[in-house]
């Protein structure tokens, strides 16, 4: 997989996440902004080890503080 497509997933599974009244928990600006918070070389590091949904769980957490 490339990092494209690894950071196409990540963001893909956050904007799929939804809050405890069902409602979207990011519209695709801040979906892309808290991605854009890891740089490729952050990802490449982590692909192998971490699954897109792994990285949107972190990144997710980190959004909501």
């Amino acid at each position: 997989m490339s990092i494209e497509e690894y950071r196409q997933q990540i963001l893909t599974s956050l904007l799929s996440r939804t809050n405890a009244k069902g409602e979207l928990s990011f519209d695709k600006s801040s979906a892309k902004e808290l991605l854009n918070q890891l740089s490729d070389e952050e990802l490449e590091e982590g692909i192998l080890f971490n699954t897109p949904e792994d990285v949107a769980d972190v990144l997710a957490e980190t959004g909501r503080l």
